[in-house]
């Protein structure tokens, strides 16, 4: 998650199309004024995710490749480059200009790690855009979850959960007819598009209220133990839970700018028995007891990815354990990223 822009200038890519000279941004003679893709184009360019082709052109209507996709969105998330000595993929060697990009992109998860090939030449679709947008973004679980949801496209079977989750976060939409097209090619202009949503969306600030004032409460319910339930998860606000609470808001057509985001400051904490049963119900703690307790040097601190929570365990005697879901910089940072990308801006921490 730990993710900053940054320009990466690479040697060598000239023929490629990414970065063969210097352009300055709107000046492409292949690019009209009024041209639908013309400005975010030319913001692609300011921000170093594009060049052009050469010939003051910026290569208007061409395909673009898997590998110049994987460059663009290295630089987009400003991922550390990865040279590792033996090649993760059998058509990708470590001569290759885009060799770095590629497992960059596969170390950073964008990818899936399955397949043997990577075919970095060949044209990039539709959705496989959204695919590798929303890996990128860390949100393959969430793809998961969204898999099962309603989109409004008769023509989507592969890739389902992460189209759905870029359609939702409104990086990507439909090319009319209720069509996505997820395999038509995706061209540079409809890349430079796309990225410079992400970088503006992610780029957005969260400001902090001292009191909701007008703005309308999104509050997503913590899991609280009862007496007797089995090994008890109770993460604050869950990521998947946000997710299909901002979903169900932007849906239903509400005003995601006049909204505020409730994040509780402090903690949940769950003591089980040998059983890992609860020896009572799960009880709410505030940010000073939560650092009393991170402050014990038996506590063992932990991170869940798939609910963007921290927690810790700890033994409060020899025959019980404690648990303590607690708000942390990097749980309330990813939360606060995902209600950004929903148009969400405003938070609440209670």
């Amino acid at each position: 998650m730990k993710k900053r822009l940054m320009i990466w200038l690479l040697a060598g890519l000239l023929t490629l199309g990414l970065l063969p000279e210097a352009q300055a941004a709107g000046s492409y003679a292949d690019v009209p004024e009024n041209h639908w893709a013309a400005a975010d184009v030319a913001r692609a360019t300011e921000l170093g995710l594009f060049q052009g082709v050469g010939g003051g052109k910026f290569g208007l209507g061409r395909p673009i490749s898997r590998a110049a996709f994987a460059t663009a969105l290295t630089r987009l998330f400003g991922w550390e480059e990865v040279r590792p000595g033996q090649p993760s993929y059998t058509d990708v060697a470590p001569g290759s200009w885009y060799y770095a990009a590629v497992e960059t992109v596969l170390a950073n998860d964008a990818v899936a790690a399955s397949s043997h090939t990577f075919r970095p030449e060949e044209e990039l679709t539709r959705g496989e855009m959204a695919s590798m947008l929303v890996r990128g973004l860390g949100y393959t679980s969430l793809a998961g979850t969204a898999d099962g949801y309603s989109v409004p496209f008769t023509d989507v079977a592969v890739n389902r959960g992460f189209i759905t989750v870029a359609y939702d976060l409104g990086i990507m939409g439909g090319t009319g007819s209720n069509r996505f097209e997820p395999d038509a090619f995706a061209t540079r202009e409809q890349a430079a598009a796309v990225l410079v949503r992400v970088h503006d969306q992610l780029s957005a600030a969260s400001t902090q209220l001292s009191a909701a004032g007008d703005y309308r409460l999104i509050t997503i319910s913590t899991p609280i133990a009862q007496t007797g339930d089995e090994m008890p998860i109770t993460p604050l606000e869950p990521l998947p839970e946000l997710y299909a609470t901002l979903r169900r808001m932007k849906t239903g057509g509400d005003d995601m700018s006049g909204a505020a985001l409730r994040l509780m400051a402090g903690g949940v904490r769950t003591i089980t028995d040998a059983g890992g049963s609860p020896v009572a119900g799960s009880e709410l703690i505030s940010a000073k007891e939560v650092q009393k307790v991170l402050e014990n040097k038996d506590a063992a601190a932990s991170y869940s990815e798939r609910y963007e929570s921290a927690y810790c365990i700890y033994a409060p005697n020899a025959y019980q354990t404690a648990t303590v879901w607690y708000q942390s910089e990097e749980s309330m940072a990813a939360k606060l990223r995902l209600a950004r990308l929903f148009g969400v801006t405003r938070y609440v921490l209670e």
